[in-house]
């Protein structure tokens, strides 16, 4: 994982926006020695302070917010891959209208936000608009380029300050499946990519594995990833061992989404299946899926999850 932002490694860099109250203070103080009206000077004055607080005191006490989140424990983690990702800008009219149809003039203002799950776990973000840079707002120019199917690490934690928006303290990003993602683009499905052999594209997740493990894992992968759920249930052993329980079928359906959830299936297209003992794991969030071998060939065998990272 390579971080691309830390919360810990920011500095607070909005001194010069202390120009703006200096300006004030300076008018106003240029008004008092010249005998100004005492309105005016009043009017800079307050002017001066609420351009301080704004600018600085405000951006400040955000910065030090955002920073404690290291140390007092409102900090979580997740890694999975990025699923459902979108970045849109909007443009509002503000402008001033006299009379039906008639603008006096126009105006607008733009804000951009961008949006994206990690496994179960929803992000929304601001671009740019909070009071400081201390958390994750992916404002820089050009933006990260965030896609699905790229696996990240996330720490983040519920701002208070702000209802409980959730503002990214730590971004981590695995820049072997970032590169894959975008020789994919935005189109890619499994079924898509395993019809387009022969043209340049990303390493097959099942590149190197035994042929009837990567056989039976291109197509238990491509049921998983689009929400097949009779393929999954017929690539799976019965009983099926739920977090030490054994399930039967009909057991199996009523926890197919709670185990396969939507967010999540974006993950089965680029993950990548690792040796466990006789069998085969994979990781997608904080979830495990186990093969193993039986007498009708490789299936999904369990399954489990880490409590401390659902939480």
């Amino acid at each position: 994982m390579t971080v691309v932002f830390d919360t810990a490694h920011v500095p607070f860099d909005q001194y010069e926006m202390l120009i703006l109250p200096f300006v004030t203070l300076g008018l106003a103080v240029y008004n008092l020695l010249r005998g100004g009206r005492r309105k005016w000077v009043t009017i800079l004055g307050g002017v001066t302070v609420f351009l301080f607080l704004l600018v600085f005191v405000l951006p400040l006490a955000d910065y030090y917010h955002v920073r404690a989140a290291l140390t007092d424990g409102s900090a979580k983690t997740v890694e999975g891959v990025i699923s459902q990702h979108e970045r849109k800008t909007t443009k509002r009219w503000t402008g001033s209208s006299r009379g039906v149809g008639v603008s006096s003039f126009n105006s607008y203002t733009t804000t951009t936000s961008e949006q994206f799950f990690v496994g179960k776990q929803w992000f929304w973000l601001r671009v740019g608009d909070f009071p400081s840079g201390a958390s994750f707002t992916n404002a820089k120019d050009p933006p990260l380029p965030l896609k699905d199917g790229t696996r990240v690490r996330v720490t983040w934690f519920e701002d208070p300050w702000n209802g409980g928006e959730t503002r990214i303290v730590r971004f981590e990003v695995d820049e072997a499946s970032a590169a894959a993602a975008a020789r994919r683009g935005p189109a890619f499905t499994p079924q898509a990519d395993a019809s387009s052999a022969g043209a340049s594209a990303a390493p097959s997740p099942a590149a190197g594995l035994p042929a009837d493990f990567a056989a039976f894992w291109q197509r238990f992968a491509a049921a998983a990833a689009k929400g097949d759920r009779d393929g999954v249930k017929a690539l799976t052993r019965f009983p099926f061992l739920f977090a030490g329980t054994p399930l039967d079928g009909d057991r199996f359906d009523t926890i197919w989404m709670g185990i396969f959830p939507e967010p999540l299936r974006p993950c089965f297209g680029t993950a990548s299946p690792v040796r466990d003992g006789d069998a085969w794991s994979v990781s997608c969030g904080a979830y495990v899926y186990v093969f193993e071998k039986n007498a009708p060939g490789w299936q999904l065998a369990s399954f489990t999850a880490d409590p401390e990272a659902l939480q």
